[in-house]
């Protein structure tokens, strides 16, 4: 097999690998009493804070309220984190011999929404379906 398509095919494992991990790390903090939350600035006045996993929102506004006081009032017990501050694992495949700026460009190549899923499965011999998965 190509080193250049070994190596796409590993980054793909390992992006996989590192969401399950996230995700197994995400459902410890829940099962703990965490709501897990996703937003900030949406403008340059305007912010917003939703349910990480529903997308409900939360709380809403702009320069003339403060977002810490919102979240301070649905959060008294601190139990809100945002997925920012939740660590993840980079993907971080084992090299099969290309140069590391080959490496580089082709996790861009992969990570790239506009790159379709069908491009990457075709190059990888995989289906379009188990990229999807691994993205």
């Amino acid at each position: 097999m190509d080193l250049v398509q070994e190596y796409v095919r590993r980054y793909l494992v390992a992006q996989r690998e590192a969401e399950r991990s996230l995700a197994e790390a995400i459902e410890k903090l829940e099962a703990s009493g965490h709501r897990i939350i996703d937003g900030g600035q949406t403008g340059q006045t305007t912010w917003q804070y939703t349910d990480w996993h529903t997308g409900e929102i939360l709380a809403s506004g702009d320069d003339r309220t403060s977002d810490d006081a919102a979240l301070r009032a649905l959060d008294p017990d601190e139990a809100f984190l945002h997925i920012d501050d939740i660590a993840r694992q980079p993907a971080e495949p084992e090299n099969p011999g290309i140069p590391q700026s080959l490496a580089t460009a082709l996790e861009d190549w992969v990570d790239l929404l506009t790159t379709p899923d069908e491009d990457i499965a075709r190059f990888v011999g995989w289906t379009p379906q188990d990229v999807a998965a691994a993205r």
